[in-house]
């Protein structure tokens, strides 16, 4: 059932022109005209659902079942559904028929709206990022606490914040805020890379000291595991060069392995890091070289 607050309602003939047509006049309406028996209408909905659930209830999405609304329908000469409307200011603004993907139907929205439903966070993005490189982890969690608050959908900043908690050695917050995300937050690539670097910091909380392991690795550079603790452990302090730059240096004395270990720290970081998109490269030449 509704609730009073939900941007999401299911209306009928009856109170079509109090739900819609006046409610026009102070928010947007999107009016899905769908029926039980319609296969691409049940495709359609869940797009529809999910996509104004994200519109930080500036559209409201108004369901009407046209075997028990025929009447409505026939006003408007809907003729083929899906069917949705747009309503603004009490009129019909525009529509589309059948099922579109969710990008055109954000753009949809976004024509009827007037204005575009997420704002741009590049510039805010950009300043954590830069205190994360100068090692300003704190301060860093600190603008990103309130970020999180004001924008619940953006995993992106989940993703960092995790990052400076693990950076700050907070292990135990970090696992409360990781128990404390919806599964949409647990399935984002942003989430899932900063819970690897979690993971694998952690591994390193009991490890030896670095000057322990490069002085174990230079004594036995030909063995595998020492090697892999070594290079654990660069990732783990964040030396990302040195990390990479060791595995590729001996790639050649165990290949499989080491790929293994490049293509997790790779997934780690995420396709999108520039560390990334940089020894990605590299690999790939002294791979097929």
């Amino acid at each position: 059932m509704d609730t009073p607050t939900s941007n999401i309602i299911e209306i009928n003939e009856n109170d079509f022109n109090e739900k819609v047509i006046e409610a026009s006049k102070s928010i947007l309406l999107l009016v899905d005209f769908w029926a039980p028996w319609c296969g691409p209408c049940k495709q359609l909905t869940p797009l529809l659902e999910k996509v104004v659930k994200k519109t930080d209830n500036k559209v409201i999405l108004a369901k009407i079942n046209i075997d028990d609304n025929q009447q409505i329908a026939a006003q408007l000469r809907i003729q083929s559904i899906p069917a949705v409307f747009a309503f603004k200011n009490g009129q019909p603004v525009d529509t589309f028929q059948g099922v579109i993907p969710e990008k055109k139907i954000i753009e949809f929205i976004e024509k009827s709206l007037g204005e575009k439903l997420t704002r741009d966070h590049s510039s805010f993005y950009q300043s954590v990022q830069a205190l994360i490189s100068e090692n300003e982890f704190a301060q860093a969690l600190e603008l990103l606490e309130t970020f999180i608050a004001e924008n619940p959908e953006e995993f992106q900043s989940m993703g960092l914040y995790l990052d400076c908690l693990s950076h700050l050695q907070k292990y135990n917050e970090a696992d409360d805020f990781y128990r404390s995300l919806s599964k949409d937050a647990l399935s984002n690539n942003y989430i899932k890379s900063s819970l690897q670097k979690l993971e694998i910091r952690k591994k390193n909380i009991d490890a030896p000291s670095l000057e322990n392991l490069i002085k174990e690795f230079k004594n036995d550079p030909k063995n595998l595991e020492a090697l892999c603790n070594l290079a654990d452990k660069y990732f783990a302090e964040n030396m990302l060069d040195e990390t990479f730059e060791l595995l590729l240096n001996n790639y050649k004395n165990n290949k499989e392995e080491i790929k293994k270990k490049i293509l997790e720290f790779f997934e780690a970081l995420g396709n999108d890091n520039v560390k990334t998109q940089e020894y990605r490269k590299k690999f790939s030449s002294i791979m097929f070289s």
